[in-house]
């Protein structure tokens, strides 16, 4: 294992980090403002929880970092290959799950599942087939497949790895002017202009590590500032959904904490633990966070208490985490292999009837 691989296990439980603090940004806040969790509160969390929401910005980060190390050497098929492995099973087995627990367990202002709305989850973002998501955790996947499709652009067309430079900064030129001036909601979910900040940012420390520097430098700084000013420009929705303003010192400490931590995590040495268990954690976190919100929701509605709730918190945490190791553990790895075997098939045959098409040469 090279160093650079090493480091990246530090990342592993940067992700389940956040992971937690998404859900305790759930539970421990929103839950108490909607009323989602049939009225169970958790009042001793909010004061903190209110921040957790930042959890999403590290995932983003993170994901800049690490799609650009996989697409390293990868051409486009292999890239879309490794993606739709890594993501659409359990994407689907979660979804599935969700819905039928919500169909037994009806949280009251959340619409009960329909079949329709389930098989739209097949192609993952189902507000593109008109269709609310099963989950509301759901949107930031739609925003991680939309950077995996121009990752997936760039490398077909050759640019990844040659004009990266560009492509960042052409990112943070069209954010910045989308989000100060444009205001067009198509370029905010087509570009990712709120948070682009962070996946450039996390491209960019990956090259960093590499020792592409000419120019990184800058494009880091200026990802940096932009993912400084997310908070602010995000702020509006936050208050609009649930009524309450937070601190403007707050909001400015959010980005730099949120790129710092990553990039301690890249840069310190690896932390003392067993590379089987930190990738045992890694793995478990997306599955994590595909159950973690309406589930719970669901839960708390159904079995919880004033008297009983901390039980219930402990017990449905407990769950959910077992659950989302066995699902990375025994159900993640075959389907992978079972999409990889199948895409090598289909492009062996691809292959085979473009030679046989070809005309023969005498």
């Amino acid at each position: 294992m090279t160093r650079n691989q090493k480091r990246l296990l530090n990342l592993d439980i940067l992700r389940l980090v956040s992971a937690m603090l998404v859900l305790i940004f759930h539970y421990g806040f929103r839950m108490g403002v909607t009323g989602e969790g049939g009225g169970i509160r958790f009042p001793e969390f909010a004061p903190a929880a209110i921040w957790f929401d930042s959890g999403l910005l590290i995932f983003f980060a993170i994901s800049g970092y690490v799609i650009t190390l996989s697409a390293e050497g990868r051409t486009a098929f292999d890239f879309a290959v490794g993606r739709v492995a890594r993501l659409w099973p359990a994407f689907v087995l979660c979804a599935s799950a969700t819905a039928i627990v919500l169909y037994n367990w009806p949280v009251p202002g959340l619409p009960t599942p329909t079949v329709k709305q389930w098989l739209a989850h097949l192609v993952i973002n189902a507000r593109v087939l008109g269709q609310p998501f099963l989950d509301g955790a759901y949107w930031t996947i739609a925003y991680e497949v939309m950077f995996y499709g121009w990752v997936f652009v760039f490398i077909a067309l050759g640019w990844f790895r040659k004009h990266w430079q560009a492509i960042v900064v052409s990112w943070l030129v069209l954010s910045v002017a989308n989000e100060l001036r444009i205001d067009s909601e198509v370029l905010r979910k087509l570009f990712i202009t709120e948070y682009s900040g962070y996946f450039v940012f996390g491209m960019t420390l990956y090259k960093l590590r590499q020792g592409q520097t000419p120019g990184a430098l800058v494009i880091l700084a200026a990802s940096i500032l932009w993912a400084a000013a997310t908070p602010f420009i995000i702020e509006p929705k936050f208050f609009e959904l649930y009524g309450i303003h937070r601190s403007a010192a707050g909001l400015a400490l959010t980005g730099p904490i949120t790129v710092s931590c990553v990039t301690l995590c890249v840069m310190l040495p690896t932390l003392p633990i067993r590379p089987a268990i930190a990738t045992g954690i890694g793995g478990l976190t997306y599955p994590l966070y595909l159950l973690h919100q309406h589930i719970g929701y669901a839960t708390f509605t159904r079995f919880g208490a004033d008297h009983s709730r901390w039980l219930v918190g402990a017990i449905l945490v407990a769950t959910l985490l077992f659950a989302s190791w066995l699902i990375a553990a025994f159900f993640e790895p075959p389907a992978r292999r079972l999409i990889g075997n199948f895409a090598r098939r289909v492009a062996t045959a691809i292959s085979i009837r473009r030679a046989k098409s070809q005309p023969q040469i005498p």
